[in-house]
Formats: structure tokens, C-alpha cells, sequence
């Protein structure tokens, strides 16, 4: 049975370990199954193509509305890993194409550039006293606000919407990051559950996945 107390400093810093840790987890297993699919032409056209293109572009959103639900039955650790695992390489499998879009250079670049980057604003978050509250609250209207953009630009297909589209999904998303760090470090003091842990780990998991993805499509060189 978990407890709800405040824990001790130490107690924290162990369990944002492991938050970091399956988020680690689940972003490596993303990039294995986003390499292997989008280096392999046989799965490019079958995953990417006809009907299954949609499959795959919508796959993601049904995957994180299930997790969410399972994580919030207070799942083992076991099972919730296993099912941030599974969610993982279904989104690995989502952005497969970037790896038969862009060159290896550039999705190394801007995975090490998002990495700088959501770590610096990660561990401000950990460490600041500042209440981000207020910030976080205007970086998910401003999430809602390129969301909307973003479905227009769909039908629109207008290049220099789609730059500046990234460009603030950058900044909202390493807005978020510092947010979101902080909201999980103060969830983790007071719930000892390992699947409030994989939850923080999702959170920052997404985070860190729309930094890479915005860097790359802002960026990144194709082939």
C-alpha cells in the first residue's frame, strides 16, 4: 500500500530519478522503432502509404487517451512501464518517416539541440521557487493556439506558416518542459505510486518528443 505523506528530499530526488528513467526508456525505444521503420523502403510504403498512413497518424492520439486511463487506475509498475513502453513505440512508429525525410546529420543535430534544451529548461523547473503557474497556463493556451494553426495550415499548405508554427511550438513546448517539471517534482513529494512516476514520465516524454520533432522540421536539412 503506497502512502500519501510528504517524503523526504532524498525520497524526491529518487523518485524523479526514475521518472527520468522511463522517460529515457521510452524516448530510446521511440527512436529504435522510428529508425528501423523509416530506414526499411518495404515498411516505408506499407506503414506510410494508402490507408495505414492514417492508422499511423491517428494511432498515437487513441494510444495516450488509453494509457491516460490506465495510469489513473493506480496500475503495478510493471504494467504501466510496459504500457509507456508500448505507447513509445507506437509514436516511434508515428514520426518513422523523418528518418527517409531528412538526413542523419540533421535528426542527430537536432536530437542533442532538443536534449540541451530540455534539460536546461527541466532543471530550472526542478530547482526554481518561482511558481510557474501563470506561465504554464499561458503556454496551454498558446498549445491550443498552434494546435488550431495547425489543422488550418492542413488546407492551407502555406511553407512559412509551418516555420513559424515550429518556431513557437519550440518555445511553448520548452515553456511547458519547466512547467511540467515542476508540477511532476511537487506530485512525486506527496504520491508514492509508481504509476504517478510513469505518468510525470509521459508528460515529459511528450515534451521532450515536439522539441526534437519542431527542431527537426525547423531546421533540418532533407534528403
Amino acid at each position: 500500500m503506497y502512502t500519501s505523506i510528504y517524503r523526504t528530499a532524498g525520497e524526491i530526488n529518487q523518485a524523479m530519478g526514475r521518472v527520468y528513467g522511463y522517460m529515457g526508456l521510452a524516448t530510446l525505444i521511440s527512436m529504435l522503432v522510428s529508425l528501423g521503420v523509416g530506414t526499411s523502403p518495404d515498411l516505408v510504403q506499407f506503414f506510410y502509404t494508402g490507408i495505414m498512413h492514417w492508422v499511423v497518424v491517428f494511432a498515437p492520439l487513441l494510444a495516450v487517451f488509453g494509457l491516460s486511463v490506465l495510469l489513473n487506475s493506480d496500475p503495478p509498475k510493471e504494467v504501466a512501464v510496459l504500457a509507456l513502453s508500448g505507447f513509445s513505440a507506437v509514436m516511434g512508429l508515428s514520426f518513422g518517416v523523418i528518418f527517409a525525410v531528412y538526413t542523419m546529420a540533421s535528426i542527430a543535430t537536432a536530437f542533442m539541440g532538443a536534449a540541451v534544451l530540455f534539460g536546461t529548461m527541466s532543471f530550472y523547473g526542478y530547482f526554481t521557487k518561482q511558481d510557474l503557474d501563470s506561465m504554464g497556463k499561458f503556454m496551454l493556451v498558446g498549445l491550443i493556439a498552434i494546435v488550431i494553426a495547425s489543422i488550418i495550415n492542413i488546407f492551407i499548405g502555406s511553407t512559412v506558416m509551418q516555420m513559424v508554427i515550429s518556431a513557437l511550438a519550440i518555445i511553448i513546448f520548452l515553456g511547458l518542459t519547466a512547467y511540467d517539471t515542476q508540477k511532476i517534482r511537487e506530485m512525486v513529494s506527496t504520491n508514492s505510486t509508481p504509476a504517478a512516476e510513469v505518468s510525470g514520465a509521459l508528460t515529459l516524454y511528450l515534451d521532450f518528443i515536439n522539441i526534437f520533432l519542431n527542431l527537426l522540421s525547423l531546421f533540418g536539412d532533407r534528403k
